[in-house]
């Protein structure tokens, strides 16, 4: 059974829909209640008591009680008779306003307050000082039409607290309204808040994403402004994304215990859930650890490494592929890092039989005499078979998927087209999560991020004027 402390979380998620709720309705409240013309009520009050004989002692007693009884048992009549027709005619005969008998009589409510002789006696109007005016006049015509009605002065009603004019209206109750509105607006927000929370099937924990694709998570990268710093290892290492990234290598580590090197496709299952920024910042951490990394740029339908790490697309996967260059003269090495990117060359029109091909296990197999780990960024899973392809000539496959993005229906698909092309997938990256409360407090002590200058190219790789700047900087200081 879920406790308030379970739902809490989906409450904070969804709080701006709850908000939105509260404060729609409140504010229609509001609106209509503004909107209304104030009606205002005027009340005044009539005793009726009925005359008895005088007499001494048990008769007098019995008089007074046959007085009071008969008193009671008239105050329904009475209350009728205030509500009736003439009563309204005799009261504008009194008091002249522009109203019809028939409006006034619909205005007009009596009624005998329990366990008295009194009468409360009201009318509503828009105006308060009219209301005064008409409530008195209605209670003195009833007043004076009592001795007619009763044929002789048994019963006498006077008028006992005339009415006041009323300072408040009655309608709309602002204030009132508005809560009860705001009340109501929020039972609908929490409501809407649980059944978006039902309805939405994005993937947003690691346990989520472990559930969905029934394999375990290596690393969890938080959500960081990668269009901006798109290498946070080499630029912000310091920075709790680096940590993430690191976290990250450190746990691939245990899945090549047994090998001399590790070959590994970096996949998604859709477009746009950051696999390229997750495979840059991988390669990097990994190659801090004293590691020869590899990059292969895969994905020869769109393209990214390249771009971050700032190097040319002209020669790489495909030049190689297709026997137009040499590996050596296709790697791109980046200047201090223990990194070579291999990036895609020039597109070809059939890229699937191209990365299944037998020069590309030729290539895979001679890039694992060069490097200890060898990273290939291949297209998503699910619109293409880009990435089954070339991991039959992998150690397994990495799967990268977006927090509040990635939906548990692509993670699932994605991990049936990997058992049905016999892709082992070595485990599940959740990128773009949330910053918690433990990465907060890692933040914290670990402390603010501090930008190093590192060597190469700034993040780890630069333009070809920059490493040449720098290496004719170096050749002055070494001549001096």
């Amino acid at each position: 059974m879920n406790t308030f402390t379970d739902l809490l979380p989906t409450l904070r998620k969804r709080r701006l829909l709850v908000i939105a709720a509260v404060v729609c309705c409140a504010a229609t409240a509001l609106a209509a209640s503004l909107a209304t013309i104030p009606v205002y009520r005027a009340s005044a009050k009539l005793l009726v008591m009925a005359r008895s004989q005088p007499g001494a002692g048990a008769e007098g007693v019995s008089n007074a009680y046959t007085g009071a009884l008969l008193s009671q048992q008239l105050m329904q009549s009475f209350a009728a008779v205030i509500q009736s027709r003439p009563t309204a005619e005799a009261a504008l005969r009194r008091q002249y306003e522009n109203l019809p008998a028939g409006v006034l009589q619909q205005r007009i409510k009596a009624e005998p307050i329990p366990d008295t002789l009194l009468i409360q006696l009201s009318l509503e109007d828009i105006d308060p000082d009219r209301a005064q005016r008409l409530t008195n006049a209605v209670a003195n015509a009833f007043v004076s039409q009592v001795p007619r009605l009763q044929g002789g002065t048994t019963v006498q009603v006077s008028l006992v607290e005339p009415a006041l004019r009323p300072g408040a209206p009655v309608r709309p109750q602002t204030s009132f309204n508005v809560t009860l509105a705001a009340l109501l607006g929020l039972t609908i927000g929490v409501g809407f808040a649980f059944l978006a929370e039902h309805l939405d099937t994005s993937i947003r924990s690691a346990d989520a994403l472990e559930s969905a694709a029934d394999a375990p998570v290596v690393g969890t990268i938080p959500l960081f402004a990668a269009a901006e710093q798109p290498l946070p290892v080499v630029r912000e290492p310091r920075s709790v994304e680096a940590e993430a990234f690191r976290k990250l290598r450190t746990n691939l580590s245990f899945l090549s215990v047994d090998k001399g090197s590790l070959c590994c496709v970096v996949t998604s299952p859709s477009v746009g859930e950051g696999k390229s920024t997750v495979t840059a910042n991988l390669a990097l951490a990994i190659a801090q650890s004293g590691l020869r990394v590899i990059v292969v740029e895969a994905d020869l339908r769109r393209p990214t490494v390249h771009k971050l790490f700032g190097v040319q697309q002209r020669v790489g996967t495909t030049t190689v592929l297709l026997d137009h260059a040499d590996v050596d003269d296709a790697l791109h090495h980046l200047d201090s890092e223990s990194v070579a990117v291999l990036t895609s060359g020039q597109l070809p029109p059939n890229p699937s039989e191209l990365l299944g091909s037998r020069p590309m296990g030729e290539l895979v197999a001679e890039l694992r005499r060069r490097a200890d780990v060898i990273l290939i960024d291949s297209a998503p899973l699910l619109p293409v078979a880009d990435p089954v392809v070339v991991s039959q000539f992998a150690d397994g496959m990495l799967l990268v998927a977006r927090a509040g993005s990635t939906t548990r229906d692509h993670v699932k698909a994605a991990r049936a087209a990997c058992a049905k092309g016999g892709a082992k997938v070595l485990g599940v990256v959740l990128n773009a999560a949330p910053l918690n409360a433990d990465r907060a407090a890692y933040y914290g002590y670990y402390g603010p991020r501090e930008p190093e200058a590192v060597a190469a190219n700034g993040n780890g790789a630069g333009s070809r004027s920059q490493r040449h700047a720098r290496s004719k900087s170096s050749a002055s200081k070494a001549s001096t």
